[in-house]
């Protein structure tokens, strides 16, 4: 039988060793099958490795490489995750991948992300998020859908050191407003002379709501009632 690895040199004079294995007719279209594995330092290290495939071929374990990123995998399951949730869940979800997820592992091959790779992921956010744990556990839901795809078989995140952050001493008086400071911040307002504004952080002064409520109300989800109370709604809007 003809020895299939052969060997090539690349540009910076170097050689390395390829090889490209039959492995039957595609079912569906009628093609041939072929995988090609290339850029082997040592011949050793490429029949190794063809001998590894030719295994899982005769097991019939061989599965196709994977180019899917994760970015891909998570356009999909957003898609079904949006049914499983409340509106104001979804959107806050979105918030945490756009900002923190997706920037940081979007562009890795689904089949790539490796312990190392989410351990880094991990530890980074937990030196800039108090809540780190909570987006390393949306991370990781898109790998168990990629499981479940048979994409691949395991999830790098369950394996994952949680970094423990020391407690810090937290000056809680810091964290508010004064009353003076109060009444100086509102009338540094009128200077931007915006009404939009200014309503907002009336709202959030004398109502005592967040500023993730606050911004998600709108006039029409109001209902008044007798005392000056006020009972609202929440509407959000789904950045497409």
């Amino acid at each position: 039988m003809k020895d299939p690895i052969k060997s090539y040199t690349k540009k910076d004079g170097k050689t390395y060793y390829m090889f490209k294995l039959y492995l039957g007719i595609d079912s569906q279209t009628g093609k041939q099958i072929h995988v090609t594995r290339r850029g082997f330092l040592t011949k050793k290290e490429a029949s190794l490795t063809l001998a590894q495939l030719r295994v899982e071929v005769s097991k019939g374990e061989y599965k196709k490489p994977i180019t899917e990123t994760y970015e891909d995998l998570y356009n999909v399951w957003i898609q079904h995750y949006e049914r499983t949730v409340e509106e104001s869940t979804f959107v806050k979800t979105l918030g945490i991948f756009r900002n923190h997820i997706l920037p940081a592992l979007g562009h890795y091959r689904i089949e790539k992300l490796s312990i190392a790779i989410c351990q880094s992921f991990v530890d980074d956010c937990s030196l800039k998020l108090k809540r780190f744990r909570m987006v390393k556990t949306y991370a990781s839901k898109v790998i168990d859908f990629a499981i479940k795809r048979e994409y691949i078989s395991s999830n790098p995140f369950k394996l994952v050191d949680l970094p423990k952050i020391k407690a810090s001493a937290v000056d809680t008086d810091a964290n508010y407003y004064s009353r003076e400071q109060l009444i100086d911040f509102l009338q540094c307002l009128k200077q931007f002379d915006n009404a939009q504004i200014t309503a907002f952080f009336y709202l959030l002064a004398f109502s005592g709501i967040r500023k993730g409520g606050g911004s998600c109300i709108n006039l029409g989800g109001f209902k008044f009632r007798y005392k000056g109370t006020a009972h609202y709604k929440s509407s959000f809007k789904r950045q497409k």
